[in-house]
Formats: structure tokens, C-alpha cells, sequence
């Protein structure tokens, strides 16, 4: 049997390729040195194992010898995993959006022997990648000066990306600053179905989590209710599994129906905080139900051994009728959903939209788009029955699932535990804490936060994956944030000290000569090679991380200098922000705090989690520090506490109230 040379890769999307006839080689910068006499191009293309698009391409194209014989001669290969190398997928991404202005994987990229970009797209049939290849090796054989020239072109426009992204626009944020962000991003809004006026849809958790505390904090009604109402439309939605829990990647559709099937940690590990939030400041129980099912989800399916998370469940599994198929484990056939003895089938058809013509694709989608009480109201049946009829659904539904095991296996799962990843989930866990104090997600998210240090930390050292190399910039900043939550969450000091010396380590590693941002890797590289990541995206930024990381920092360890700092990226963005206030979300949140307030709620006596408990379970105000401790301490939120009375201290950038020990005292100085 032939095997590449990523046969040996860790990577589990460089395994799924190890046998494709195409010889493809793992990211190398010392093979790319060696390869630069020999003046061949390269062939650069980058996915994910849970991409579903990626496997169409490698089944169509880089498992066909007619394509492979085409590489093999022309080219020099390599497959890069985009979570393994997430700066080289951002440098081609990059290149990708100057060349096209889109972007998406497979990420597939024609190089200089230098490495330099000159040719990009994402996915290609098999006749336009063939016809692609031939062109672009013509061309270098017969004017290779013109392909060089482009090449310089690439590099100077990279480096002028980078200068723009470096390039501060500082003031400070008003009130009025976010009204105007927020008017022109209404105007892209779909305002029956939630979410963006257009296809795909992302669930995009920092824009719903900034759009929910900016309309707390302004009372804007409109933008508060769209923000709930695409929270609702998305856990209603085929985007939600139902029957597993989890959100999936995206909907291909305006109406939440189709998704992208493939589940990733990070959307999960954010929405997981979002939906606690939601559920702490609506008393929303769709929401509070969906953040529990997503805990259930992450536990029971994403969980590893070792006590990390893996990074991904597929898209695509065998199916009777295929060997891959997009959401053959999680679809239904009318024959299938007939053999079922579902109780009140009529009812059940009319929730889960099951028509002669709603199907895709042949199969159903158990998809809403109505809640279970609407949906009830129009049957006549009470709430109480309603939910009785769904969980013995969902009970049959499941042990369906284990019955079609043989015939439809779960997706492959990527065991990849990533620190940025699984740092967030301690993130996520907190906010739950906050939300059912008596759940126990206290103790997952200081179990979790134990993991990452004893299995992700190297000394002072950060890795961005286990067994894996050195950490970039997100592992540090999120790590960071998360031995803040474990303070947070037990009054143990040593969080923050550990905390500071991440910090530390972040501004002697990452920083850039004169520039409140800092870079993506602390790896040198040629100018237009480095990553510079400000915008934020699904995942929030590098930048915006450490912007909140040192803010919170400061607020916990006392010292000011992280606070300036923070201060200092975030005016830096303020004149980027305007016209796509969707890029920025993240950052918006954090200066939200300038404009309005930020406060700190202390929990101090024998059973802190209790006390704390029952103020946040229920109530929720933005831009809040939590910190429940069994005892008085060194640091400012505790110093001079007396840990035998039980009282909450509400304090406002460290400027602490009176100790009160009732819970709507404490409630009225916190809201005020």
C-alpha cells in the first residue's frame, strides 16, 4: 500500500491524507530552504479533518492519479492542518483575501520556491485544478519573470496589509460611538430570522454577546430584542442537534435549517457562555436549556481521556448509501422516522417541520422554527404535555441512534486538545457556574484549567496543542484568562501570580517595536510573512484576547500597568471599528467599559459559591468580575476581608461598597 510522507504526521486530517498518490509533504521551513534551488513551485493547501469540503476535494482530486501526476511533476506539495498551524493559515488566508477578497478551506495555494503566494482559491473541481496547475507551471516555464513580478507584487501588498492593521487610529470610545456602530450594523440585519441578511450564517458568539450588553447598557430595545431573537432562531434551528446537543459550524441557509454539520470546541466552548448569559439576563428557559445541552454534549462527546477536549466531530460519516456523507449520521429518511412508534406523530411532524416537501436531500433535518410552546398553543395541548411528548422523542430518537449504530457510525472525532480551544471551554464553565451554581460547573472548569496546566504548559512556555509545539499569541492570552477564572472560582492567589507571569511573558514574546498590538508568533519571519491579528472573527482575535485578559488582570492583581496597556489597544482600534463593527465585536465588548461602567462582585464568607450563587443564577449586568473567596487574601478584592461573615462587596474599578450580607442590597449596588 502507498503511503506519502505524512503517513507519520500526529495531525489526523495529514493522516487522512497519507494515502493519497499525491506527494505530499508536512509544513517544513527547513525542507521549503532546501527546495528553493531547485526552482520548483509549490503547492500549498490547507484544511481541517472535519471539513467537509476538504474531503470532497481530496476525493475528487488528490486521490486521482491523473491529478497527482500533475502535482507530483510540476510541484512541490504540502498539506498543512490549519489548526496545527494556524499562522500559516493565516498567512495564506491573508494572500487568499488580497488576490479574490473571499476566503474558506480548503485553502489552496500555487508559491514560489520561496514560499511567496501567487496563486490562491478554495475549492477546484478536478478539471479546474488540473486546468489551473498546467497554466501556472506553463507560465513559470515560459515567463517565469512575469510570475515573479506577481510574486513581488503579493509580498508588497501582505506587507502593506500588515502596516494598515498596524496603523493605530487611537481615541477614546463614547457612548455616542457605539450608537453609530450599531445603526450602521442594523442595516445588515435579518430581522425575521435572526442573523446576518444573507447566506451562509455563522453563529457568531462575541457579536451576540457584545450586541446583548450594549443593548443592557443603552437600553436599546430593537438591538436587544434581534439579539435574542437570533439566540432563539439558532437553538431552535437545525444548527442545534436536537438529539446529540451542540451547535454546528454554520447554516448554509438564511433560516438556521441546513448546517455545516461539522461540530467544533470553539464554537461550542463560546456559545456554551453565551447562551448562561442570555439565560441569567432573560430568565429564558430555551436558553438556559440549550447552554445545559451544550455541557452535555462537550462532556459526553468531546471529552478525552487525559481531561482535554478534542478540537472537532466531522461533518461527513458512512452511510448505507455513501462512504461519506454530509450529515448521514445525524439526517433521517421518512421511512426511518415512519418505523418509529413517536407518540403524537401529527404534532411531531408540525414541530420538526416534516413535510413531503421540506426534506434535503432526500432526508430530514429535525429542524424548528417555532418554539415547543407556539407550536403547542396551535395543537391545544399544554405546555406540561408538550414537554412530556418531547422528551419521550427525543428518548426514542436516541435509542434509534444506538440501534443504527452498524449502519450509521458517528463521525470521526479529531483528538487534537488545543490550549486556545480548551482555555475558552474554562471560560464557558465559569459563566455556567454563574448561571446554576449548584450544577458542579465549578469543579469542570477547575478540572478542565488543571489539565491545561499539566498537560499545556512547558515551564514558561505555552504549547498550542498537546504533545505539540510552542503556543501563539491566543493560547497565551486565553490561558491567561483562564487562571483568572480559577481565581475567580476559589480565592487561590497563585492563579493571578501565574497569571502575571503569562502576561509577562506575552509582552517579552509577542511584542512589536512601538505598537500597542502584538504579533501572532513569536517565530521570526520575513515582514510580509508575519500575522498581525486584530479583526475578530468567529474566534476573537489574538488582540482583542490580550486586551481583555490585561484588563482583567489589572482589576484582580491591582497593578495598573496592564490596564494601561489594555487601555492602549483598545483606543487603538476605535477609528477601525465603523464600518464593519461585525470585525470588532469582541473588542467593542471590551470598551464598553470605558464608556460605561465595569463593576466587580466579591462573594467573602464560609460557603462563597452559595452566596455568590444566588445573586448571579438569576441576574446579570455587563462588564461584571466575579470573585467568590473562603478567605481574606493579599490581593485588592480581598485584602482586609473577614472570611467568617458571609458578605458580598460590590465594587466598581476596585472601589469596593460596605459589606452587605442581603442578596438585594447587593443586587441594587450591583444594577445601579
Amino acid at each position: 500500500m502507498y503511503f506519502n510522507n505524512l503517513k507519520n504526521s500526529n495531525s489526523l486530517y495529514l493522516q487522512q491524507h497519507a494515502k493519497n498518490p499525491v506527494h505530499w509533504q508536512p509544513w517544513d521551513k527547513n525542507l521549503l530552504k532546501k527546495n528553493i534551488p531547485s526552482n520548483r513551485l509549490l503547492v500549498i493547501s490547507i484544511g481541517y479533518s472535519s471539513c467537509h469540503w476538504c474531503h470532497v476535494m481530496e476525493e475528487e482530486s488528490f486521490e486521482d492519479d491523473e491529478v497527482a501526476s500533475v502535482m507530483n511533476e510540476y510541484f512541490i506539495s504540502f498539506k498543512v492542518d490549519r489548526e496545527t498551524r494556524p499562522d500559516i493559515d493565516a498567512r495564506y488566508m491573508s494572500a487568499l483575501q488580497l488576490m479574490t477578497g473571499t476566503g474558506g478551506w480548503p485553502l489552496n495555494i500555487i508559491a514560489l520556491p520561496d514560499g511567496t503566494p501567487v496563486f490562491g482559491g478554495t475549492y477546484f473541481s478536478k478539471n479546474d485544478w488540473i486546468a489551473v496547475l498546467r497554466q501556472v507551471s506553463a507560465l513559470w516555464k515560459t515567463k517565469p519573470e512575469q510570475v515573479l513580478d506577481f510574486g513581488i507584487q503579493m509580498r508588497a501588498g501582505l506587507v502593506q496589509m500588515i502596516e494598515v492593521s498596524l496603523t493605530p487610529k487611537k481615541d477614546k470610545f463614547r457612548k455616542q460611538d457605539f450608537d453609530d456602530v450599531v445603526n450602521l450594523w442594523m442595516r445588515t440585519i435579518d430581522p425575521i430570522h435572526g442573523g446576518p441578511d444573507e447566506s451562509p450564517k455563522f453563529p457568531m458568539p462575541s457579536n451576540y454577546s457584545f450586541l446583548l450588553d450594549y443593548s443592557l447598557y443603552s437600553g436599546n430595545t430593537k438591538v436587544l430584542e434581534y439579539s435574542l431573537l437570533s439566540l432563539q432562531k439558532m437553538a431552535i434551528g437545525g444548527i442545534y442537534d436536537w438529539i446529540h446537543g451542540g451547535m454546528t459550524r454554520y447554516s448554509t441557509d438564511r433560516f438556521w435549517k441546513v448546517p455545516h454539520f461539522e461540530k467544533m470546541l470553539y464554537d461550542n466552548a463560546q456559545l456554551l457562555g453565551l447562551y448562561a448569559r442570555a439565560s441569567r439576563s432573560t430568565k429564558n428557559k430555551l436558553f438556559l436549556d440549550t447552554a445545559v445541552s451544550i455541557g452535555s454534549f462537550l462532556e459526553n462527546e468531546m471529552r478525552l481521556d487525559c481531561g482535554l477536549f478534542a478540537s472537532a466531530i466531522d461533518a461527513d460519516s458512512p452511510t448505507p448509501q455513501n462512504p461519506k456523507e454530509e450529515g448521514g449520521y445525524y439526517t433521517w429518511s421518512g421511512d426511518e422516522l415512519n418505523a418509529l412508534s413517536l407518540p403524537n406523530r401529527r404534532f411531531f411532524n408540525d414541530y420538526f417541520n416534516i413535510t413531503p416537501y421540506s426534506d434535503w436531500e432526500g432526508k430530514y433535518i429535525l429542524h424548528r422554527s417555532k418554539t415547543l410552546q407556539e407550536v403547542a398553543g396551535q395543537h391545544k395541548i399544554s405546555n406540561t404535555e408538550a414537554l412530556e411528548l418531547e422528551n419521550k422523542w427525543r428518548t426514542i430518537l436516541i435509542e434509534a441512534v444506538k440501534k443504527r449504530g452498524h449502519s450509521h457510525p458517528k463521525p470521526i472525532r479529531d483528538t487534537k486538545a488545543l490550549t486556545n480551544c480548551n482555555s475558552m471551554l474554562v471560560q464557558g464553565y465559569f459563566e455556567m457556574h454563574l448561571a446554576q451554581p449548584e450544577k458542579g460547573f465549578d469543579s469542570h472548569a477547575l478540572r478542565l484549567l488543571n489539565s491545561i496546566e499539566k498537560l499545556l504548559i512547558n515551564g514558561n512556555n505555552v504549547l498550542h496543542e498537546l504533545n505539540g509545539n510552542k503556543g501563539f499569541l491566543d493560547d497565551y492570552a486565553t490561558f491567561g484568562i483562564a487562571l483568572l477564572k480559577g481565581y475567580a472560582l476559589s480565592g487561590i492567589e497563585d492563579y493571578v501570580y501565574k497569571a502575571t507571569q503569562v502576561a509577562q511573558e506575552i509582552y517579552s514574546q509577542f511584542s512589536i517595536d512601538g505598537s500597542p498590538f502584538y504579533t501572532y508568533s513569536s517565530e521570526a519571519c520575513a515582514r510580509w510573512q508575519e500575522v498581525i491579528e486584530i479583526e475578530d472573527n468567529v474566534i476573537p482575535s489574538a488582540n482583542s484576547f490580550v486586551a481583555q485578559f490585561f484588563m482583567e488582570l489589572a482589576t484582580y492583581s491591582g497593578e495598573r500597568t496592564w490596564k494601561e496597556k489594555s487601555l492602549n489597544m483598545v483606543s487603538s482600534i476605535h477609528g477601525k471599528v465603523f464600518k464593519n463593527g461585525q470585525s470588532y465585536s469582541h473588542w467593542l465588548n471590551i470598551a464598553l467599559s470605558q464608556s460605561y461602567s465595569s463593576k466587580e462582585v466579591v462573594a467573602i464568607g464560609t460557603h462563597p459559591s452559595k452566596l455568590l450563587g444566588a445573586l448571579t443564577n438569576a441576574n446579570y449586568w455587563p462588564n461584571t468580575l466575579y470573585l467568590q473567596s473562603p478567605a481574606a487574601g493579599t490581593l485588592p478584592l480581598t485584602h482586609g476581608r473577614n472570611p467568617s461573615e458571609n458578605a458580598y462587596f460590590i465594587c466598581n474599578h476596585g472601589l469596593c461598597s460596605f459589606p452587605t450580607s442581603k442578596k438585594q442590597d447587593a443586587l441594587e449596588l450591583w444594577m445601579q
